[in-house]
């Protein structure tokens, strides 16, 4: 498992999630690629759905069940690969705009999660 860094942003008034780190494609989230989002406390899980999708009502109507959202990854000139996610989804984590996130990821999965006010996450290169 990999992690990263990286904050909540402020779309308007509401929060958002935008993710658009080079190792995206690595992990399976490739422009057009199909994102299952589900919020946990302090949290969102982004699933990646793009394979093995009996029927796509199905996965809505479980997705809704859970408070979450289906999303595409996008690809743009100015972030390249990436996906986000706005306040419908967030409001249910208790996540708001500033707080600090800790992002586990490998391939087809990518854990976001509130970082401790009391913690410290230092980057090192081995």
């Amino acid at each position: 498992m990999n992690i990263c860094t990286s904050s909540v942003l402020c779309a308007g008034f509401s929060p958002a999630i935008v993710l658009c780190p080079p190792w995206l494609p690595e992990m399976g989230f490739t422009s057009g690629a199909l994102v299952q989002v589900l919020p946990e406390a302090g949290g969102l899980f982004f699933i990646l759905c793009n394979e093995n999708i009996r029927k796509y009502s199905e996965l809505l109507l479980a997705t809704e069940a859970k408070k979450g959202e289906l999303i595409t990854v996008d690809c743009c000139s100015i972030r390249g690969i990436h996906m986000g996610i706005d306040s419908y989804c967030i409001r249910n984590t208790g996540l708001d705009i500033g707080d600090r996130l800790i992002i586990q990821y490998e391939y087809g999965l990518i854990r976001v999660r509130k970082l401790s006010e009391h913690l410290e996450f230092l980057e090192t290169e081995f």
